[in-house]
């Protein structure tokens, strides 16, 4: 493998691990959010929403989930901009604060435009190709995430031993 190739390697790695993080994160804020939802009737809101967003025309659910959506991800790129200009802590306030905001409103709004926003076939083939991406990055990272959990481990492990050695030495001591 050539300087080039192992360059390309390491940069696609690290464009999946940022997706996945991404992703990551879009994970938990849902579980978040299904939390929150459940403290009031979601299904019951969910349902009227739906029925009012299907009866409008299909670019209006476009842009209720793109305006957000474009404004959550050009303020994380403005943020990683300042981050990267040497103001690192409020660039990194500022992405965490903005990725709140963005994931907060754009993962219910996408959960209720989603079916208006998949009759758009260049939509439903962006969706597909995101979801094959992700699978994708699943797999590349595989083999670090599995040599990263046997460390992890390992390490366990050892603490473990420490700890158990420290604890019967500290009883042999008591005694």
């Amino acid at each position: 493998m050539d300087r080039r190739d192992y360059l390309q390697r390491a940069l696609l790695l690290l464009l999946a691990l940022a997706f996945l993080f991404e992703t990551w994160i879009w994970d938990r804020v849902v579980a978040v959010g299904r939390r929150i939802v459940a403290l009031m009737p979601w299904v019951e809101i969910r349902a009227v929403l739906i029925r009012l967003i299907d009866r409008l025309p299909v670019w209006v659910a476009l842009l209720m989930f793109g305006i957000p959506f474009v404004v959550a991800e050009t303020g994380a790129a403005f943020c990683v901009f300042i981050a990267a200009t040497g103001h690192i802590l409020a660039g990194s306030v500022g992405y965490i604060v903005v990725k709140i905001f963005g994931f907060g409103l754009v993962v219910p709004i996408f959960d209720v435009t989603r079916e208006r926003l998949m009759t758009l076939p260049w939509f439903a083939y962006l969706y597909e190709k995101l979801l094959a991406f992700h699978h994708f990055a699943l797999g590349l990272i595989a083999p670090y995430r599995t040599a990263a959990r046997k460390l992890a481990a390992e390490l366990l492990a050892r603490v473990r031993t420490l700890w158990t050695r420290r604890s019967a030495g500290a009883n042999e001591e008591a005694r």
